[in-house]
């Protein structure tokens, strides 16, 4: 499948607003509605996609949808989008958790590759989380920060706008 690119994705703001409309869809056999969506880094797409049929169960899927945006394209496709559903096993693979935890069960072993991909990269962005200030540092041991000086068991974030600084275990000041 190739990319759908446009020269305008009006009455619609945003390229969220547009594949959340574009994925939402009501027919006589059935009822498509997308239940939460995100967009991340502005490139992917990603939305869980409530699909319900007469006589089946209700089946929640995720969708991802690459995109590019540019309010300047030179030759006025300013909007593209490549979509593709979980099933088909998308490289993508920064879905909010959000979105993840409304999925249903499934089956399918490329569905269940991307979701366990997905989880991975969430659980790795977590440890990764800034420290703020006040913040307390907890070591599993002691350790010696300086040669000749008292080993600690723990730090307190001073302030985290300056460079990188801990206080000193004799208490006078900071290492920076």
């Amino acid at each position: 499948m190739g990319w759908l690119f446009m020269r305008s994705i009006a009455p619609r703001h945003t390229p969220r607003e547009y594949l959340d409309a574009q994925f939402t869809h009501t027919s006589a056999t059935m009822t498509r509605t997308v239940l939460r969506s995100a967009v991340v880094k502005m490139r992917t797409y990603y939305a869980a996609l409530e699909i319900l049929r007469p006589d089946q169960p209700r089946e929640v899927v995720g969708i991802v949808g690459l995109i590019k945006y540019s309010k300047r394209e030179r030759e006025g496709y300013v909007f593209g989008y490549k979509d593709m559903s979980e099933d088909m096993g998308p490289c993508e693979s920064e879905c909010p958790v959000a979105i993840l935890d409304l999925l249903t069960p499934t089956t399918n072993e490329y569905a269940l590759d991307w979701r366990k991909r997905c989880r991975a990269f969430a659980e790795q962005q977590c440890s990764k989380l800034p420290l703020r200030t006040g913040d307390r540092i907890t070591f599993p041991e002691a350790i010696r920060i300086v040669p000749n000086a008292a080993s600690i068991a723990s730090l307190t974030c001073a302030n985290t706008r300056s460079r990188s600084s801990a206080p000193r275990p004799d208490g006078r000041g900071v290492y920076a």
